[in-house]
């Protein structure tokens, strides 16, 4: 009876000791490897490690790094080990490991997969560093702190836009001056120029601010001795009256009553049941309660379901909503753009809707990573 010496080779690593976890040699390519023999995918460098299945000859499988005797590597979107003898080296496809810097500036979602689908693990402020392992359609794989994630390709530049905006968006800003928040709800101020950063305070209709550049969208801007940023959109050089003797003015009165009305009508109908294909008065689906609120605050009838009411009005960027706006999401499996709900934005980062998991009208902070990860487009109407 004869014995393949690959198996004997595989018992006798069965007792030998475990080596440490800890990876010796960084690696600066992700290159692609094949197994020789059937061998196990263990989770830790050593054989006392749990088998995670076993691969066949010739399976190739994504090189990380080396520790001892041991190979880290990547397979079916898992992360594990094989005992360096049964791998051989094949053919480098990926670029080099590098350092590049994230550009959003509300920040970007490093992943647990290559994939909008994929969990957020931790949300990377603009500017930030990370080491690039390989990419792949439109998806990097990397690391940060010792985190490993996966982020969209077009946001990494190998320049730090940090620096950039600091020598040349900076000199383009318009001088310091005064201006005038003019949102009826009040205007959040942030930390930083974006929606994903938090709010300092709320800052009520008509506050004086003195604003010191603009960029992007964003105004730095100074009350009171503090500092924070703005949606540039909801300032004014002129002081907002609720009066005005020009006709735009009128307009502007006109549309503020409106938005007014579907607010206050909005939140009257907090509480109430949520129920499928319900309009009003007294139970409501998402879209049903879109098309009472609008059709009796501000007699503006719109389509019956979210997705036709999704191509009604005036599509607005998510940092330029105002209260009043219809905000639309896609709430079913991963976000791929196709609306399924939709709620009113009342303003200050709160969403007022139906929601069928709370089975009741209810209004939600939108600037959570749920309602981040679901959101598709903003309408207007008013």
């Amino acid at each position: 009876m004869s014995i393949n010496k690959n198996y004997v080779m595989a018992g006798m690593l069965a007792t030998a000791v475990a080596i440490p976890l800890s990876d010796t040699t960084t690696s600066h390519a992700s290159e692609i490897r094949t197994t020789t023999v059937r061998v196990h995918f263990r989770t830790g460098a050593g054989t006392n490690y749990s088998s995670m299945g076993i691969l066949d000859k010739g399976v190739k499988v994504s090189y990380i790094s080396e520790s001892g005797n041991w190979t880290k590597v990547e397979y079916d979107s898992k992360t594990g080990y094989i005992c360096s003898d049964y791998l051989e080296k094949g053919e480098s496809n990926a670029t080099p490991t590098s350092t590049m810097y994230t550009t959003p500036e509300i920040g970007l979602n490093l992943r647990k997969g290559p994939g909008t689908s994929y969990s957020v693990i931790r949300t990377l402020s603009k500017g930030t560093a990370v080491t690039v392992h390989s990419s792949s359609n439109g998806w990097s794989k990397i690391s940060v702190n010792g985190v490993e994630g996966y982020v969209s390709t077009s946001f990494l530049s190998s320049t730090n836009p940090s620096t950039n905006s600091s020598t040349s968006n900076e000199t383009t800003s318009t001088p310091t001056t005064t201006m005038y928040v003019t949102p009826d709800a009040g205007l959040n101020l942030r930390k930083g120029a974006g929606t994903s950063y938090s709010v300092i305070k709320t800052l009520s209709k008509g506050t004086a601010v003195t604003v010191h550049s603009s960029n992007n969208g964003w105004s730095k801007v100074s009350v009171n001795g503090v500092e924070g940023y703005v949606s540039t959109s909801y300032l004014s050089s002129t002081k907002p009256s609720t009066s005005g003797s020009s006709s735009s003015s009128s307009s502007n009165s006109s549309t503020s009553v409106s938005v007014d009305k579907v607010l206050d009508f909005s939140h009257q109908q907090l509480g109430k049941p949520y129920v499928w294909g319900a309009q009003g008065p007294n139970s409501f689906d998402c879209s049903g309660l879109i098309y009472y609120v609008y059709k009796n605050a501000a007699n503006i009838t719109l389509p019956r379901t979210s997705v036709e009411q999704s191509k009604f009005g005036t599509t607005v960027s998510k940092s330029n909503l105002k209260a009043g706006d219809l905000v639309f999401f896609d709430t079913n499996g991963p976000n791929n753009g196709a609306v399924s709900h939709v709620g009113i934005y009342a303003g200050g980062g709160q969403l007022i809707h139906a929601s069928s998991s709370n089975k009741k009208i209810v209004k939600v902070n939108m600037e959570t990573s749920y309602w981040n990860n679901t959101y598709v487009v903003a309408k207007r109407v008013l």
